[in-house]
């Protein structure tokens, strides 16, 4: 049986006339109002068509492309630099190596779509779909914008993430692997069930963030801001905390066994529950904290502040147990 199937639909391209200057080849921008077929036999021996917008390699550079349908189009290479494709539905598109700097990708969905290579530094990405997008380590995002966009599950493994705004971004079950993330803003991103152990985040901006279920064994947090951030049920055994800003972070059920706090400020921290055997909190802030049912036997509590700390089934370091309920 023969299937035609229609992946893209013929559409007439508009352009901004506010813009003094188009440097996209008019050849090539009629090319998006044609299909080319792509056919073959599935998996079930059944003869197929598809239909699609073909464009690699093509100058689409500042075209006018607001909300356009490029769902699944073949855009290998193509030059898309400072072109307007907010809005725009790239689900599944094939944008490997293409140039999108300075591309304005406002609220695009790009679910699915391959960006291995492709140049984004400048462009604006803000709540932009990227889940299970395919990024990688050739792919460019300096001084892109991602600020609330969504890349759940999206393939980032060994990207050059430096000095990005992810801020608010949701990154739930990326592929972090290798990625350099230093300077980066994910203040308030939410990067639950993600492997971070290989992942640089040397300087980054985390506050508010939620890394509830991260693998981070052996990461390195020195002088990162970690206030008020969610590291609940999070394994950090092994991990670098010095100078770590921590206040008002929740590390409820945390395995923290052996971990140096020595002289950082856990002032108004949720501890509740969480392994602290053998941690040294010499000379912490521990002020104000939760320390219902947390276990410090054989911890260090020499010269820490407990003023204002709550306890409730607290294991103290000789065994004794507060039960200051």
């Amino acid at each position: 049986m023969k299937k035609i199937i229609l992946l893209a639909g013929l559409f007439l391209i508009a352009f901004n006339t506010m813009t003094t200057s188009f440097a996209y080849d008019e050849i090539d921008l009629e090319k998006l109002n044609k299909l080319k077929m792509y056919s073959g036999y599935d998996k079930k021996g059944e003869w197929y068509e598809l239909y699609l917008i073909a464009c690699e390699k093509c100058n689409l550079s500042k075209a006018y492309l607001h909300s356009v349908n490029f769902s699944r189009a073949q855009l290998r290479y193509a030059n898309l630099d400072g072109a307007d494709l907010s809005g725009a539905d790239l689900s599944d598109a094939n944008l490997s190596g293409a140039n999108l700097s300075g591309a304005q990708l406002r609220y695009a969905n790009l679910d699915g779509a391959d960006l291995s290579g492709a140049d984004l530094s400048g462009a604006d990405l803000t709540g932009a779909s990227l889940i299970g997008a395919t990024l990688g380590r050739n792919s460019l995002f300096t001084g892109a914008d991602l600020s609330f966009a969504n890349l759940g599950a999206a393939i980032l493994e060994d990207s050059y993430l430096v000095g990005v705004n992810l801020t608010g971004a949701k990154l739930t079950y990326a592929n972090l692997n290798g990625a350099d993330l230093t300077t980066a803003s994910l203040s308030g991103a939410n990067l639950s069930g993600v492997d971070l152990r290989t992942t640089n985040l040397y300087e980054a901006y985390l506050r508010g963030a939620n890394l509830s279920g991260v693998d981070l064994r052996g990461t390195n947090f020195s002088k990162l801001d970690l206030s008020g951030v969610n590291l609940s049920g999070v394994d950090l055994r092994t991990t670098n905390l010095y100078e770590v800003h921590l206040r008002g972070a929740n590390l409820s059920g945390v395995d923290l066994r052996g971990t140096n706090f020595s002289k950082l400020d856990l002032s108004g921290v949720n501890l509740s529950g969480a392994n602290l055997r053998q941690a040294n909190f010499r000379e912490t802030d521990l002020s104000n904290s939760n320390l219902k049912g947390a276990d410090f036997r054989g911890a260090i509590l020499s010269g820490a502040n407990l003023n204002g700390a709550q306890f409730c089934n607290t294991i103290m370091p000789l065994e004794d147990r507060n039960d200051d309920c």
